[in-house]
Order: structure tokens, then sequence, then C-alpha cells
């Protein structure tokens, strides 16, 4: 740039004319999108523009698509940087997708709290709709089909209506935060369907880094939390108000959903909702043991559980807070021998209002070194050192100058400015 085009040597520094007209070398222009940070370019002396192989692209670190720096017009219509283009694309898609999920998870966890307290203080207040023939019932199995028995026998009961309703609320939200949904996981289907079509059989990689996971664990709680409160109204309640009821209970397909979401948390570094995994499986435990006689062993496994999860709170306090009270909770129904409703959790509460502010700040985003998202100050770039609020992981930095591993996201910056 700066030089006359009648000066140029088009065999040594080739040009591009992006469609607003201005002519403006490859050299300038590949600096300009970053293509050293996409490709691999010969070294060879006259051939420097010639690519000869491809980098992996981080993702979610293109934030804005560059425009002509002469006119700020579009460079859409470029072959050459139709890779660049597409990854910033896709890394906007999903960062709006990580906006969205983080909007519509909150209010679900909010009311999840409320609908608990009003089945802990309905619970001696009111009257039980629900027949009371003397039945059989067994609960074991999915989830899913454990609630569609208690559904089935509560339906007439009002007490049950608003945990039932929230329920189907979280279950939808959960298929739409699923990585099926996900922009990038679309767009991977719709090419593997056009290579299956074209009769292409090798395999198509996708980049895992992409597929954003913690909103879609953090509903799993919310569900586990939702049938724990069903099924314990059912059995602390119902049950006994309708007295010739006979239930038998095996959550052992619960306890293994718990221990799955465990361990996809722990491999996310999401130490939170792994502790919250230990907890549930407690909980469930403790719905199995109810006060009975040989269910030992089942007592002592939900104390390792228990156990587990006070060392991951140990290990990340700034990460659980609030979840050693529920641990603690849990180990005196083991104690007790008994179950009942979660108990309101004024930090966890909090918890929950400190994620409502996240997307609401003054502050620049950027993601830590395991993709997390977090913010920085009014300034916009870091003064201090912090620890990520997911992980733990290193953030911020000193001196305007970002630690190791951060990127910064610029788009959620433009989006939540606005």
């Amino acid at each position: 740039m700066g030089t006359a085009y009648e000066d140029l040597n088009l065999d040594e520094n080739p040009c591009i004319v992006p469609p607003c007209g201005h002519i403006i070398s490859v050299e300038s222009l590949d600096a300009h999108q970053g293509m050293k940070g996409y490709y691999v370019f010969s070294e060879e002396p006259g051939k420097e523009n010639m690519i000869v192989g491809m980098k992996p692209a981080e993702p979610l670190t293109e934030s804005e698509s560059k425009r002509c720096p002469v006119c700020r017009g579009p460079l859409n219509d470029i072959q050459r940087y139709v890779r660049i283009l597409k990854r910033r694309w896709i890394d906007e898609a999903t960062k709006k997708f990580i906006a969205w999920a983080h909007s519509n998870f909150l209010p679900l966890a909010d009311e999840i709290m409320q609908v608990e307290t009003k089945l802990r203080n309905s619970q001696e207040n009111e009257e039980t709709n629900a027949a009371a023939e003397a039945l059989s019932l067994e609960l074991r199995g999915p989830n899913n089909e454990q609630i569609n028995k208690i559904t089935k026998l509560v339906r007439l009961d009002r007490r049950y209506q608003e945990i039932l309703r929230l329920r189907r609320k979280v279950w939808q939200f959960l298929a739409k935060v699923d990585e099926s949904e996900q922009p990038f996981q679309r767009i991977h289907a719709l090419v593997e369907d056009v290579r299956k079509q074209r009769g292409i059989a090798t395999d198509l990689k996708g980049d895992p880094t992409l597929l954003q996971v913690r909103h879609r664990l953090m509903t799993t709680l919310l569900l586990f939390r939702c049938d724990y409160a069903i099924i314990c109204q059912f059995l602390n309640v119902s049950v006994r108000e309708a007295g010739s009821w006979v239930v038998t209970v095996d959550f052992s397909i619960n306890r293994k959903y718990c221990e799955k979401l465990v361990a996809e948390s722990q491999q996310r570094t999401q130490p939170a909702i792994a502790v919250e995994g230990h907890i549930f499986w407690a909980r469930f435990a403790a719905l199995e043991c109810g006060g009975k006689e040989g269910y030992e062993e089942l007592s002592t496994q939900a104390r390792d559980h228990l156990r587990l999860a006070r060392n991951i709170c140990e290990q990340f306090p700034g990460q659980t807070g609030g979840l050693v009270t529920e641990v603690e909770d849990v180990t005196k129904m083991l104690q007790e021998s008994t179950f009942y409703l979660p108990v309101s959790n004024e930090e966890r509460a909090e918890v929950y209002a400190a994620m409502a502010l996240e997307l609401r700040g003054t502050g620049h985003w950027y993601y830590c070194a395991n993709g997390h998202p977090f913010t920085i100050g009014e300034c916009g770039m870091p003064m201090e050192e912090a620890m990520c609020p997911q992980c733990g992981s290193l953030v911020g930095g000193r001196q305007h100058e970002i630690v190791p591993g951060v990127t910064q996201a610029r788009d959620l910056d433009d989006q939540f400015a606005r």
C-alpha cells in the first residue's frame, strides 16, 4: 500500500481488486486478514505468497470481519480469504448461542428455587387430590418413566402442577442447548451429508472446542433437581397421605446419570457442576435408602460421593460458592436416614444473581484458557490477575497485558454494549 499501481511488478507482488475497486497487494491484504495465523507459506524466494499448508485455527479468537483498509468496504467475495471468513461466521454464531443460552438458563434456575419453596410450604397446608385406592408401584428405570408414572397418579394434585410444568420447560430447553443444535455442529452435519451424497468416504473430524457444553451440563442439573423434587414430594407426602400405596424404588439409573455428568464436568473443567453431580448422586441414594434396613453399602457409597464433593469444594472454593452447605445438608440426611427437599441456599442464589450480571456489565469480554467467558472492567484491558469463575484458571493480567491463553471476544463486547 502507498505504491503507485504503475510501479508494481505483478509477477513479484500480485494485487487483489476487491468489490470496492481499490487495488491492494496480496502481501498487504494477507497481513490485514491475518493469513499467517491460518496457513503455512512458502519460504522459497519469490514465492512468499504461495500457500503450502494449513494451520489449525484457534476457535473464538476472530471476532470481527476485516474490511477494505482504504474505504472499509466488505471483503466477503474474495475466494482467497473464504476460510477465514467462514471461521469468523461460525465464531460469531457460536458466541451468540452462548449469550442466548445464558440469558434463557438463568430464569429457569431462579424459577426452580421458587417452586421448591412453594412445595415445602404446601406439604402440610393442602390436601392431596390423588386417588386413595390401594396400589403397588415400582419407580425404576429411566427418569422419564419414573416421572410419567408419578404424573399419572398426581395429575389432579395442584401441588405438582408448577413443578411438572417447569420440568417440561427444562426438558425442552435441554434439547435446545444440546451440541447437535449448535451452529458448528449443524454446519458439520450438513457438510457430512453432502460428502456422503457425493460418495466421499473420508472422515470429517470436527473441532470439539467449538461445542459449548456448559449450559447443557447446568440444565441437566436443573432436570435432576426437578426429578428429585417431584419424587421426594411424592414419597414424602403423597404416598404417606394415601396410606394404602406400596412403592418400591430403584434409582440406580438416576445415579448413573449423575456419574456421567460428574465425569464430563471434570473433563470440561467445571468443578461446580461436578460437585452438584456428586450431591445428587447422594440425594438419590438417600431417597432409595429412606430409613430402610439393608442399604448400608449404598449409604456408604453416598458418603464417599459427598467426600469427593467436599474435596472439590476445598480445591475450588471460588467456583463452588454455596455448595459446601448443600454437601453438609445431604450428609445430615444420610445420618438421620431421611430425605427432604433442598432448603433455601442464599449463597447459591447469590451465585446465580452474579451470573445474571455477567452479560450486562460494561467491561470487555475475554475467554480463559479453557474457553470460559469472563469480563474485565471499564477500561477494557486487565490491570490485575484473577481466577476464572468457572474453572479457576488464571485470567486477567497486569499493565494492560492479558495472561497467556486468554483471548478477547470483541463481538460479545459489541452485542452487550447495545
